[in-house]
């Protein structure tokens, strides 16, 4: 078919055309290849050119299709096939194209062109598994599976539906398959997979009746079928005595084989060897015991039967007959087996044993003659029991020594003749006695062990200790330190050993601080810490002596008395310690100043045995004691007259260091003097100052007096190096103490000296000679709970004392300084005569009158 479209144009004064011309296409076999032209399309355009692009197929039924158009020459194109889809008569037998062309004016033309397919004979194909070029399929068939059994159905189809027959091929050649004409293929007999082939291959084919053929490929695998049962050969070996006897059973048999063994036979041991057949050639057989047996295993797949648990007579319940059965069973349980029964055999592997393995044997003093020491208990394990024998083996036992074995009966050991305690031959061993004896069973092997038996001699504590004295009388010094021995104590013990005594002190040594010590083996009696004659003068120790006997010992008892030597080792103490007082310097001869007396005491001796000496601070030899010595309450009395008025004396205050010696010539008993010190400060004052204008009326003035003095620079370096002294010495004391003593002290805790404070000092100002003015003088008087202080002449450390009530404690170190304060002042007040009222020129009252001028 040609068809030509013309559309007139008027364009620039021509006359313009387009024309499409497609020439009628021919039939397309279904089976063309690809690129095959199916028509040929042409474009005429006038002007020449004037068409856009290509002709295009605008429109196609059905949509998809296999066509292109591609260019051929100037104004002309092909129609082309593709592969995609295929051309297949049997789906699409007619395709309808619309051919399409456009020029540069919007014209355009189009031609519909019809395609038509042409059948062509194809050859059939395999549906399902074998339709898969190049696939095998395989197919599994058991051995025992009937003849004339389907084992696989092959299915062709052809395209044009034409009827198809089947064939087959086998290799290796065999007639044992047949296929009919649906393609089911089938056995022809049955299989036997031993000795025969285990695989076919099969070449199905499948034809049309025009000779085109499809070809699938099968093959047959045959499955073992596990129908015959295995066959169980084993060599069985018996052991007696190192030596192996083999036997060779097979299970075709059915008897039972006997072995005999040793006990004792080393575990893993190899006692059988079974090896097992089985025609299905399926290599699944494996070996076991039935029934189980706790000393036997076999070899799960080498059949190796061996020794797995300790084959021994002597355990509780062994049965000395182990009977089992060896079988080979592949998967499916058919088996084979051979029984066997073990005849198992004792040897000697067992040592005696005893009840105990060492004696022991405890003799009082003498020990008779044939007296039995011990009797061995011994046993043997094996079944069944070897017959013991008895040997000395180190010793003194045998034939002619200390000990033998009781004729008739080897296991009892008696003594050859008396032994004794105090015998110098059991003395030189102690008393004791160790002996060994071998215990062996059968000499092929033989086995030993060995007991030990032990003879002690033991005394008997007849004597109790004696003491030679039976008392003891001591003096110690008062003075005597830690380590002094104060005797020894001596105690005597007949028992043996000799004179084995321990010491101890039990009564007299009086708490908290026992100050003897004894040494437990010696028996001397030492000092722990020094005594003191003023607190216990005599001490009544009783010092216990116990010898060595641990379970029943024996004591005596001694009285030590040890009278404390006195010596005078403490100084007098005086109160006040610290005193102060203000004195006119118009004062006579002789006057006790303030009434001052001393009041002294001294633990150690007797109060006519002190003597007191002004050995600082006294110029001029103002001041003095009365009496001097001989007396425990002397007076402070003004020995020659002050020059104050005149202008002799300048000096106003005294200092006075006053020493307290216990040496006085009435007291003989006395070896070495202990000095006290007082501290007593004068301050002497002009009785008839100048007159100063006063004010009428009453005028009191409260004075506060400082008693320190500058140029006294060495009494706080005296003091701060005697501190200094009294620490270490305090510190060395703690030291020894705490290393040498047996037990601990806890240092003391120096309380601390509350400060007296001068708050009340006699004040007053004269008036004037024509006017009578009263003065009133107020005085403050403070009383300390100590008023005297001293030093311990043991540690060196001050302590305050009460002098009436004589209650003592320590004082601190830094309270030294405190030393120079005022204590006591002692005054009077009183209303004086208008003659005597002389204004006191005194520094303190300078600076008053000062002030008020200002």
């Amino acid at each position: 078919m040609r068809k030509n479209l013309l559309g007139p144009c008027l364009h620039a004064g021509f006359l313009a055309l387009l024309s499409l011309t497609v020439v009628n296409p021919s039939p397309v076999a279904e089976n063309a290849p690809e690129h095959t032209v199916v028509t040929t399309i042409t474009v005429t355009a006038s002007p020449p050119g004037s068409f856009v692009g290509e002709p295009v197929i605008a429109n196609a039924s059905p949509v998809v299709h296999p066509f292109i158009i591609t260019p051929k020459a100037s104004n002309q194109w092909e129609l082309t096939m593709t592969t995609l889809p295929e051309l297949d008569f049997e789906t699409v037998a007619l395709y309808s194209l619309v051919i399409l062309v456009k020029d540069m004016v919007g014209r355009s033309a189009s031609q519909t062109i019809a395609v038509q397919i042409s059948d062509v004979n194809e050859a059939p194909f395999f549906t399902g598994a074998l339709a898969q070029p190049g696939r095998v399929m395989e197919v599994w068939v058991a051995e025992d599976t009937l003849a004339h059994t389907v084992i696989y159905t092959a299915i062709a189809q052809d395209p044009e539906e034409e009827a198809l027959k089947y064939s087959m091929e086998v290799l290796p050649e065999s007639s044992e398959f047949a296929i009919d004409e649906t393609g089911a293929i089938s056995t022809t007999a049955s299989f036997h997979l031993e000795g025969n082939e285990n695989s076919y291959s099969i070449v199905v084919k499948a034809t049309d009746a025009h000779g085109l053929s499809a070809t699938g490929h099968i093959k047959v695998l045959l499955i073992n079928i596990n129908n015959n049962d295995p066959i169980l050969t084993c060599t069985f070996y018996s052991i007696r005595n190192g030596a192996l006897t083999p036997r060779t059973e097979n299970s075709t048999i059915g008897e039972m084989v006997n072995i005999t063994l040793d006990e004792e036979i080393p575990l893993g041991k190899a006692i059988g060897i079974c090896q097992a057949t089985d025609k299905d050639l399926m290599n699944d057989l494996t070996f076991h015991l039935d029934p189980g047996n706790a000393y036997f295993a076999v070899d799960r797949t080498r059949g190796t039967l061996m020794v797995v648990s300790r084959l021994d007579m002597e355990e509780d319940g062994f049965m000395n007959v182990q009977s089992f059965t060896v079988k080979a069973c592949d998967k499916d349980l058919r088996c084979a087996a051979i029984s066997v029964s073990a005849n198992i055999c004792g040897v000697n592997d067992n040592p005696p044993y005893c009840d105990q393995y060492t004696y022991r044997y405890t003799g009082m003093e003498v020990i008779e003659n044939n007296s039995v020491v011990a009797e061995l208990t011994c046993h043997d394990q094996d079944r069944p029991p070897d017959v013991l024998h008895y040997t000395p083996n180190s010793g003194p036992i045998g034939t002619g020594k200390l000990f033998e074995q009781v004729p008739g009966a080897e296991n009892t050991i008696w003594v050859t003749k008396e032994l004794d305690y105090e015998d110098p031959g059991n003395i030189a061993v102690g008393n004791t006695h160790e002996m060994m004896v071998a215990v062996y069973d059968d000499t092929n092997p033989s086995h030993t062990v060995t007991a030990t038996i032990i003879v002690k001699i033991t005394p008997t504590n007849d004597f109790s200790p004696v003491f030679r004295p039976p008392s003891y009388s001591f003096t110690v010094p008062e003075t005597s330190g830690a380590h002094y021995t104060v005797g020894k104590v001596t105690a005597i013990d007949n028992d043996y050993p000799p004179n084995c005594i321990t010491y101890r002190i039990v009564r007299g040594n009086l708490p908290p601080v026992q100050i003897f010590w004894v040494d437990p083996a010696s028996g001397t009696i030492e000092l722990i810490t020094q005594p003191d004659y003023e607190s216990i003068q005599q001490y009544k120790l009783t010092v216990q002596a116990v010898d060595c006997d641990l379970a029943h010992p024996r004591t005596a008892v001694t009285t030590v008395t040890i009278d404390i030597e006195e010596e005078n080792d403490e100084p007098p103490v005086c109160s006040p310690r610290v005193y102060k007082a203000v004195v006119f310097d118009n004062v006579t001869v002789g006057t006790n100043i303030d009434r001052f007396r001393l009041v002294c005491h001294d633990r150690d001796s007797s109060d006519s045995a002190m003597r007191f000496e002004i050995v600082s601070g006294n110029r001029n030899n103002r001041f003095g004691f009365d009496p001097a010595r001989g007396s425990s309450t002397p007076k402070l009395i003004v020995k020659t007259p002050f020059h104050l008025e005149a202008g002799a004396e300048s000096q106003q205050r005294y200092h006075l260091v006053v020493n307290v010696i216990d040496d006085n010539l009435y007291n003989v008993t006395a070896t070495k003097a202990r000095t006290g010190t007082v501290l007593i400060d004068v301050h002497v004052l002009r009785a008839n100052p100048t007159p100063a204008p006063h004010r009428k009326g009453l005028t009191i003035m409260y004075t506060a007096v400082n008693t320190y003095n500058p140029t006294d620079w060495y009494i706080p370096f005296i003091f701060t190096l005697t501190a200094i002294l009294a620490v270490g010495l305090a510190a060395w004391g703690c030291h020894l103490v705490w290393t040498r003593t047996s037990f601990k002290e806890t240092c003391f805790t120096v309380p601390s000296k509350t400060a007296e404070a001068e708050k009340g000092v006699e004040t007053f100002m004269p008036g004037a000679k024509k006017k009578p003015v009263e003065v009133v003088m107020e005085t403050a008087k403070y009383k300390t709970k100590f008023d005297g202080e001293a030093r311990d002449p043991v540690t060196g450390n001050l302590y305050l004392f009460n002098s009436k009530s004589g209650a003592r404690k320590w004082k601190k170190e830094d309270a030294k300084m405190e030393k120079m304060q005022l204590t006591n002042i002692y005054s009077v007040s009183q209303k004086l005569p208008a003659a005597k009222l002389a204004p006191l020129t005194t520094p303190i009252n300078r600076e008053l009158k000062a002030g008020s001028q200002s």
